[in-house]
């Protein structure tokens, strides 16, 4: 009778965690990442995406929106060690606003319009990242 009722209140709980997961990925306020990331502090939001680390390995993935009348997204990265290869794509239509393999420091900004997924890779990078927009 215990174990029924168990999973009575399992099954709507996991379903409310799903959908949430679902609203929290397209709202932006969701980052991917698999990997790993050693001495990592950062902050994941939907204007601004940014991290510095001792190292990371891996992937993470982010969506930002543009701040109210921003057309402009601001991109800095910092490389002690290895390299980050960045790729960044306007939502709307699929355009690739940008995709480099980053192994120094880089400052630049990029016109966009609307969301932007931001994906990172690295298989060892020391560093760090700032995308605001």
């Amino acid at each position: 009778m215990k174990k029924n009722m168990n999973m009575k209140v399992a099954i709507p709980v996991m379903a409310v965690v799903i959908i949430l997961l679902i609203i929290l990925k397209s709202a932006g306020l969701l980052t991917i990442r698999s990997g790993v990331r050693l001495g990592f502090a950062g902050n994941d939001g939907i204007h601004k995406f940014n991290g510095s680390y001792s190292k990371i390995t891996g992937t993470m993935k982010h969506t930002l929106k543009p701040s109210k009348g921003s057309d402009t997204l601001h991109c800095e990265i910092t490389t002690k060690s290895g390299s980050l290869h960045v790729e960044i794509i306007q939502k709307s239509d699929d355009t690739v606003l940008y995709d480099a393999e980053i192994t120094g420091n880089e400052t630049f900004d990029l016109p966009a319009s609307g969301k932007v997924a931001i994906n990172l890779k690295t298989d060892g990078h020391s560093g760090s990242y700032l995308f605001q927009y």
